[in-house]
C-alpha cells in the first residue's frame, strides 16, 4: 500500500492509495466513529499512520465492504496536494560511499564499515516542491538514494531482526553542496554545511509499505535531468544492505517510528543548474520530481 500526506484546508493530513484512488484516513476514521459509536484515533501525520497502522488497513477494509460502490466517492481526495511524507520530529541518517562505484568516482576506496551522517527533516521538499540553489554555492549535485522509513523502534537491533523495524520505502534525493563538501573533508570538517540547507532533500511522493517491495536489494534507481539519465544503478551493488545499517546505526542511537535512513547513492554524480529539472525513480516506488530555482 501507498501512504501519502496531503494539505486539506491549512491542514496536514494522511491518505492511503487504493489503486490511483487517495482515501483520506481521517474522514474515513470520522464516518465509522459515527456509524460504530467508537473512538477512533486521529491521523495526521506519518508517524501517527505507523502507530496505528493495523487499524488503517482494518479501516479500509471495512469501509469498502460497507460503503461498497460508494466508498471512492465518499472518501477520495479530489486533486490531493501531496505534502513531505516525514516528520519534522523525526531522525534522518544518510551513508556515504556506500556503492563501490560511486565510492571509486570521488576517489575513495570502499569502507570498512559504515559512513553515517545526519540530515535534519527540515530540509526535507515534497514532490513538485522547488529546490532552491544558494548563493554561496558553485556546484550543486542531485544524489538518488533509496530511503528506508523505520516502522518499530529500537536500539541496538539484531541484524536478524532489522526487517521486523522497517514500515516502508520511498525515494530521496540527497542534494549537495558539492564545492563546500569538497573543501571540508580537505579540512577534516564535517558534512554539515553542504548537506544541511534548505530544501536539500526531496522526498516521497509517497512511501510505499515494506509488503509492496519482495526485495528492497534488487530495485533499479536512476536520476535524470532534462530527460538525460546521470545515474543509473541497482540497489543489489550496495556495500552495506540494509539489515546491516539497522543494525550499525542503532548501536549508537535508539531509532523510533518515522526515522528515516538514506541508504546512499549510486554513481553518477554531476552538478545542476538553476531551470534543471530533476526525476528520481526507483522501481516499485515511482519518480519524485523537483525543479531547480
Amino acid at each position: 500500500m501507498k501512504v501519502a500526506t496531503f494539505e486539506s484546508k491549512g491542514f496536514q493530513k494522511v491518505g492511503v492509495f487504493i489503486g490511483d484512488h487517495l482515501i483520506d484516513v481521517d474522514l474515513l476514521f470520522e464516518t465509522l466513529a459515527r456509524l460504530t459509536e467508537r473512538e477512533f484515533p486521529e491521523i495526521f501525520s506519518i508517524i501517527d499512520a505507523i502507530e496505528y497502522w493495523d487499524e488503517v488497513v482494518k479501516s479500509v477494509e471495512k469501509g469498502q465492504k460497507l460503503f461498497k460502490e460508494s466508498f471512492f466517492k465518499l472518501f477520495s481526495v479530489r486533486n490531493p496536494e501531496l505534502s513531505v511524507t516525514i516528520c519534522r520530529e523525526s531522525k534522518v541518517i544518510c551513508l556515504g560511499k556506500n556503492y563501490l562505484e560511486h565510492a571509486k568516482e570521488v576517489g575513495s576506496p570502499p569502507p570498512k564499515e559504515p559512513i553515517i551522517f545526519g540530515k535534519f527533516a527540515d530540509c526535507a521538499i515534497a514532490h513538485g516542491d522547488e529546490i532552491i540553489y544558494p548563493d554561496w554555492v558553485t556546484r550543486l549535485d542531485p544524489e538518488v538514494e533509496l530511503a528506508v522509513i523505520i516502522g518499530a523502534g529500537g536500539y541496538s537491533i539484531p541484524k536478524e531482526e532489522a526487517y521486523e523495524h522497517v514500515f516502508g520505502y520511498t525515494i530521496a534525493n540527497d542534494v549537495t553542496a558539492r564545492n563546500i563538501q569538497t573543501k571540508d573533508i580537505k579540512e577534516a570538517l564535517p558534512w554539515y554545511r553542504s548537506k544541511n540547507f534548505d530544501t536539500s532533500m526531496p522526498i516521497g511522493p509517497w512511501i510505499v509499505t515494506k509488503d509492496e517491495i519482495k526485495n528492497p536489494h534488487n530495485l533499479q534507481l536512476e536520476l535524470s535531468v532534462n530527460g538525460n539519465i546521470r545515474q543509473k544503478g541497482n540497489t543489489k551493488d550496495m556495500i552495506f544492505r540494509i539489515d546491516h545499517l539497522i543494525h550499525f546505526i542503532s548501536k549508537y542511537t535508539t531509532l523510533y517510528p518515522g526515522d528515516v535512513i538514506l541508504t546512499g547513492t549510486v554513481s553518477g554524480i554531476a552538478p545542476i543548474i538553476r531551470g534543471d529539472e530533476i526525476i528520481c525513480k526507483i522501481e516499485g516506488i515511482g519518480e519524485l520530481i523537483n525543479k531547480v530555482v
